[in-house]
């Protein structure tokens, strides 16, 4: 190259060196985002339903008797209450089922549990007067009307934690011959 090229090469280079120089310059801007995810989901499945099982029902004035439906496993119903002036309460077929209901937090959690909504036995003769839960965690525990609390204590993060009903059915007539039911709400929450 001759010198000329040269010069003319060095002098082009300052020009488009000034130039820039005296161009503003450009920012650019990125956002960054934050975000967090929390959970306090409780998760309840309907295991089973209470049976009382299938008994022979026939009451006899000022007697007391009632059916009681365990809450611990065992899955039984008894006659109980008073029978003494000739009311027949016997057991014809065993309960299949206390009633179960599994509940599940994402972690170790103390939950209340309220009874609502419930509805008795239609049928004259025969009420749910009474009700229990149990867990492993919380003992036995009466749940016996609506707006009743209690307390379920879930120990293992996602992990079904079993909540068990049984309950007392009082008789005070003879119950048609017929499947009889009664139900209530339970809602566990923070």
């Amino acid at each position: 190259m001759n010198s000329n090229s040269f010069k003319l090469l060095a002098f082009s280079s300052v020009i488009a060196l000034t130039a820039v120089s005296f161009e503003k310059a450009n920012a650019q801007t990125e956002t960054v985002n934050a975000t967090l995810t929390t959970s306090s989901a409780i998760t309840t499945t309907d295991v089973s339903n209470m049976d009382f099982g299938e008994w022979l029902v026939q009451f006899v004035a000022l007697d007391t008797p009632a059916i009681t439906l365990t809450n611990d496993g065992s899955v039984a119903s008894t006659q109980t209450g008073s029978v003494v002036n000739g009311s027949q309460v016997v057991q014809i077929t065993a309960p299949a089922t206390e009633g179960v209901v599994n509940v599940r937090t994402p972690a170790p959690a103390t939950l209340t549990i309220t009874r609502s909504a419930s509805s008795d036995f239609v049928d004259g003769g025969l009420s749910l007067t009474s009700t229990s839960y149990r867990t492993v965690n919380d003992g036995n525990n009466a749940l016996n009307a609506d707006a009743a609390t209690g307390t379920v204590t879930t120990l293992v993060a996602a992990t079904d934690e079993v909540v068990r009903f049984g309950g007392v059915v009082s008789i005070t007539a003879t119950p048609a011959n017929a499947i009889h039911t009664a139900q209530f709400d339970v809602t566990f929450s923070y």
